[in-house]
């Protein structure tokens, strides 16, 4: 019997079915490999800046209130920690404890590491949902060639696992969406478990119930004719999903009361203040941003959403600007494109609008990259499915491959530090450096570690009478925890780093003054033994001390003996002529002195280290003293503006600027200026001795009294 030939759309579907098919394998794939390679690469990561001082040890607290059934409350005994949800660090404590693990913060990377895998899978998933296999694929590749979620997924217990939730949160809204209006039972039992383990992590997780409220309600409206929304028919459609969402509302609460003990003490009062202190946290860090140090509570409203711009790979961001293009192309597009990018782009409106307080680049929206992910992953698909030829469909797949050989080509290089990635839009990592923050968690401290227990291991100790010391910045300690017979660390900040006696001193840049890390004459430091790098610029360093001259210089100041101070420090300076600790000290000694010449060299040596590092604060300080010294007051007002424009939060500027008016007879001026000081800093004995004189000279006994009153409850 003669058959007939498969019409064109019949062998147009069976092509597209089989494509799908091959696309499925390679999503598998690509699913095996992200979930070996992430924990695998895990294993060289060092520790975040916060694990060893408050999310692990917390994590024990609540491993202690769960194995003592509530009878242990030592967790709430933190101020800043109880209000925030620490699941995924007390899981790991169950993990360390259960299988006796030694080396615990390994066992956390590999464990956050699996999440991060999860994180990653759950956007694939949801772009196969919205697109097929082959926008899965793309979106796998895209989000795994991502290298700030790559590496945060070695060592980020909070935004990690919290994206990680909130991507499934998301991927399951689209699934019941997809349902509706017949949506399974089984989808809101998920929904509502992913909901309430992202509450366990960060109280914002309340907001994906929020979303599922709108996504559903806008597609309620977008597909109903509007004299239809209250029909019958609708209103027993509206019954079901009222009685999904309630199914999906008290899953979720159970889960987080489960995962979340301080909301479970008093729900409502707990959960607003939870949302209260998260939205405006009291730490205020220093960040390098746009070559300017600021405070993180000052940060400029787009400080996250350019963060994004500059350190995604580029093909995320063409990817994503493509779908909003292509959206009509695709079924329900525009929906789909409003629920992605909203979820993107509400949070970091929110942050700008209410100016909550983040910093350390964009790991705090985390959450929000992973959707934009997807629609650039929708993007390409699209713009493949246009193609007719079969060349440029091979190209047009190819195509986000090739954008994502600069971030791929970083992964390589520079493994375990992905998360310091910068793309093309600001060089690079040699173009972010001294303009952004690099190595913010002080991922690099491990290497420097260990290139120290290895350089004692190979070279001897220094002194072999006693302990090698080491002064470390955070993050650094667990790495000489089994050898504290040989070691001793001591948390040291790079600002005074001279002043302390070590033997090896360890740092990241983060902190350093965005001025200095671009000085090539004075940075890095002369004693820099080692530096971990990033695409040749560096992010660590270790100090080996081989001139002790700053140290007892700095001994001999303190005790008043002034002329061994002077040699001490000025030998220290042959040593180091950038020397900034030493400089600071000699400039102090040359002062406290008061002989004229050696006024005249405290200028001299004040100016020169302006000249190499322009925005020290100390050293503005003293260039403004000096001036009062010569009663120029003129120049003593210029240097405290100079000082409160890079430091507004900084008293000296003001100082120098109220005594200046003081001196001037400007009382009221003078006046105002230390009450801003007492403001902020209310136990500033020099600001109120200030006062005291000013009280005098105005005549203002009352004033006077109030200021020897504080002034005497602070003897």
């Amino acid at each position: 019997m003669h058959r007939e030939p498969e019409s064109t759309v019949q062998i147009e579907a069976s092509s597209q079915a089989s494509e799908q098919s091959w696309w499925k394998w390679v999503f598998i794939a690509f699913a095996a490999v992200i979930f070996v390679a992430t924990p695998l690469m895990s294993l060289d990561a060092g520790n975040s800046g916060d694990e060893d001082a408050s999310q692990y040890p917390q994590g024990l607290r609540l491993y202690d209130y769960y194995t003592s059934l509530g009878e242990n409350t030592d967790y709430l005994n933190e101020e800043g920690l109880a209000y925030s949800g620490y699941a995924f660090d007390t899981f790991t404590a169950f993990v360390v404890k259960i299988f006796d693990i030694d080396d615990y913060m390994t066992a956390r990377h590999v464990c956050n590491a699996l999440v991060g895998a999860f994180l990653m899978l759950f956007v694939g998933l949801l772009a196969k949902l919205l697109g097929g296999w082959r926008a899965g694929s793309l979106a796998l590749l895209l989000i795994f060639f991502s290298p700030h979620i790559v590496g945060q997924s070695f060592n980020n217990p909070k935004d990690i696992p919290y994206a990680a939730f909130a991507i499934g949160a998301i991927y399951y809204i689209a699934w019941f969406i997809k349902e509706f209006p017949n949506p399974t039972l089984k989808t809101s039992l998920k929904m509502g478990v992913m909901m309430g383990a992202a509450i366990g992590i960060r109280p914002g997780g309340f907001l994906f119930f929020a979303y599922f409220g709108l996504f559903v309600l806008v597609y309620y409206l977008i597909t109903n004719n509007p004299k239809q929304y209250f029909s019958k028919k609708n209103r027993a459609i509206l019954k079901k999903i009222c009685a999904q969402a309630a199914v999906v509302l008290g899953v979720m609460l159970v889960v987080m009361f489960v995962l979340w003990p301080f909301a479970l003490r008093d729900p409502l009062h707990n959960i607003i203040y939870s949302f209260q202190t998260a939205a405006h946290f009291k730490v205020s860090l220093f960040q390098i941003f746009e070559g300017k140090s600021l405070y993180s509570e000052n940060l400029p409203w787009y400080y996250n959403l350019k963060y994004i711009g500059i350190t995604s790979p580029i093909a995320v961001l063409l990817g994503g600007g493509v779908q909003l293009f292509a959206a009509h192309r695709q079924p329900k597009g525009y929906f789909w494109t409003f629920v992605l990018l909203f979820c993107f782009a509400f949070p970091l409106f929110w942050i700008a609008y209410t100016k909550a307080n983040v910093y350390g680049g964009w790991r705090h929206s985390t959450f929000v990259y992973p959707t934009l992910v997807v629609a650039a992953a929708l993007g390409f698909n699209t713009l493949v499915n246009l193609a007719k030829n079969k060349k440029v469909k091979i190209a047009l797949t190819v195509l986000p491959v090739i954008l994502l050989l600069h971030p791929l080509s970083f992964i390589i290089k520079n493994h375990p530090y992905e998360y310091t990635y910068f793309n093309r839009f600001v060089g690079g990592a040699k173009g972010a450096f001294g303009n952004y923050e690099m190595d913010y968690y002080d991922h690099s401290m491990r290497e420097a570690a260990e290139w120290v227990l290895a350089d004692v291991a190979k070279n001897g100790a220094p002194d072999p009478t006693r302990k090698t010391r080491v002064a470390a910045w955070h993050s650094t300690g667990y790495f000489f925890r089994n050898d504290t017979a040989r070691f001793s660390v001591d948390f040291v900040r790079w600002n005074e780093r001279g002043f302390s006696d070590w033997d090896y001193a360890i740092f990241p840049v983060t902190g350093i003054e965005p001025s200095l890390l671009r000085s090539k004459a004075a940075f890095p430091p002369k004693n820099a033994a080692f530096q971990i790098k990033v695409d040749g610029v560096p992010i660590g360093l270790v100090l080996k001390r081989e001139d002790h001259s700053t140290y007892y210089g700095h001994i001999a100041f303190q005790q008043e003996n002034l002329d061994e101070a002077k040699a001490l420090l000025q030998k220290a300076l042959e040593y180091d002529a950038y020397d900034e600790q030493a400089l600071d000290d000699l400039i102090r000694t040359y002062l406290a002195t008061g002989e004229p010449e050696d006024m005249d060299l405290a200028m001299d040596l004040t100016n020169y280290w302006l000249g190499f590092h322009k925005n020290n604060l100390d050293a503005l300080y003293w260039l403004g003293a000096l001036y009062f010294h010569k009663r120029d007051f003129a120049n003593v007002i210029a240097v405290g503006n100079t000082i409160t424009e890079i430091n507004p939060r900084s008293v000296h500027g003001t100082l120098l600027i109220a005594i200046a008016y003081a001196q001037q007879n400007d009382l009221d001026a003078a006046w105002h200026l230390l009450n801003k000081i007492i403001m902020i800093e209310e136990n500033n004995t020099q600001a109120l001795e200030v006062m005291l004189n000013v009280a005098y000279q105005m005549g203002n006994e009352e004033a006077a009294q109030w200021v020897r009153e504080r002034l005497k409850n602070l003897e």
